[in-house]
């Protein structure tokens, strides 16, 4: 058993320093440490996918980061994992705890299974692992081989970590969240157009690339969007997300986080967002002054053939005035679209802008012709240099 301190001063010294995650029992004096101590950044994520994702997002920024959380909640994990950090080749730290562990302590029946096949996963996805160090004199080697593995492979590498292998650390003064529910300016959801008059997701793509300044990092969610805004004009301020549907928030918030000066738009679509709505309430609790989120609601999974989604019987504007967006304006007008994204650069805190729009997709649209991590790479330079 050893200290939290004596596995997370190393990793700090490694560079170590943004974390999130979800909660489990046998993490609990690890994620009491890096809340409570400055040199952390600790971000408290609604689900284990997300956490993945954000955690992205810093790397993409230059942030080493870490994420933990139980084995049980590996199974919303493997998509990022597969689809974005495999993908695009994102190294980052993982921990994972081995709830049922085959032959180990008794634990509830809903971690049998997975205790036994959490390993096998790992290996699957070709995600480098080893024990968590439970000796003092285990940290170093073990965090080099996490390091090398990460550096070599560009893949996540986790440590898969068994009860007890931690002394408790008790929590004594969380620290707060950036702000709380506050409402600066409210717009309800205002539409004045037939379906087929609104405009189209390419005309809005066309307008956020007027108005996304060199300042500004732009993060496309999977599916036609990101392939429209490449074929508009290429841009290396720009990430086109493949797979990993619904993520495009949460690495855009973790870019955000780390890249204070630089303005980031995520682009998101209605059938992305429902997929991992509660990324919402991450991005809204920890308020990124520089963060844009920009929702094109067309109700439908157009690059899966234009099946329905249920946009239509909700509201995304009263959904982000719930989960502390202080900004939210909505709309079917391309020149009110283009007015509130000029408001949105000059106002502090996340601003969720909703366009309703129509289907649609250009004749002939092409693909990236540079590889997912190529676009990884450039967009990373860009962030590099501002």
């Amino acid at each position: 058993m050893i200290g939290a301190g004596d596995f997370l001063k190393v990793c700090l010294a490694e560079g170590f320093s943004f974390y999130t995650g979800t909660p489990c029992s046998y993490l609990k004096p690890i994620i009491n440490y890096v809340i409570e101590n400055r040199e952390f950044n600790f971000i408290d994520s609604t689900n284990e996918g997300n956490a993945v994702a954000m955690a992205a997002g810093a790397v993409m920024a230059g942030k080493r980061s870490v994420v933990m959380f139980q084995n049980s909640g590996f199974g919303n994990a493997v998509n990022p994992l597969t689809s974005l950090n495999n993908t695009f080749r994102v190294p980052l730290l993982l921990i994972i705890t081995l709830r049922g562990e085959p032959g180990g302590p008794q634990d509830e029946p809903q971690h049998e299974l997975m205790g036994q096949i959490t390993i096998t996963l790992l290996e699957s996805m070709k995600i480098g692992w080893t024990w968590f160090p439970d000796t003092a004199d285990q940290v170093i080697p073990a965090l080099k081989k996490a390091c090398d593995f990460m550096v070599n492979e560009q893949l996540p590498f986790a440590f898969v970590m068994k009860k007890g292998s931690v002394e408790p650390y008790p929590l004594n003064a969380p620290k707060a969240t950036k702000r709380g529910l506050s409402l600066v300016h409210s717009n309800s959801e205002h539409t004045c157009y037939d379906r087929q008059q609104r405009p189209t997701r390419h005309q809005a793509l066309k307008v956020i690339q007027s108005l996304s300044e060199d300042k500004t990092a732009v993060v496309a969610t999977t599916g036609y969007t990101g392939r429209e805004l490449c074929a508009i004009e290429d841009r290396r301020n720009q990430l086109y997300m493949v797979g990993s549907m619904g993520c495009a928030l949460s690495l855009g918030t973790g870019v955000a986080l780390n890249k204070p000066k630089v303005n980031v738009m995520v682009i998101d679509g209605d059938g992305a967002l429902l997929m991992r709505t509660g990324a919402m309430a991450t991005t809204g609790a920890y308020a990124p002054d520089n963060l844009i989120h920009i929702l094109l609601d067309n109700e439908a999974h157009e690059s899966t053939g234009g099946q329905k989604t249920v946009s239509g019987q909700i509201s995304f504007p009263l959904i982000a005035q719930g989960f502390g967006y202080p900004h939210v304006f909505s709309t079917d007008s391309l020149e009110e679209f283009k007015r509130y994204i000029n408001q949105a650069i000059k106002k502090k805190g996340p601003s969720l802008i909703h366009l309703k729009t129509r289907q649609g997709v250009p004749e002939h649209l092409s693909r990236p012709s540079q590889t997912p991590v190529q676009v990884k790479e450039q967009f990373m330079l860009y962030l590099k240099e501002h």
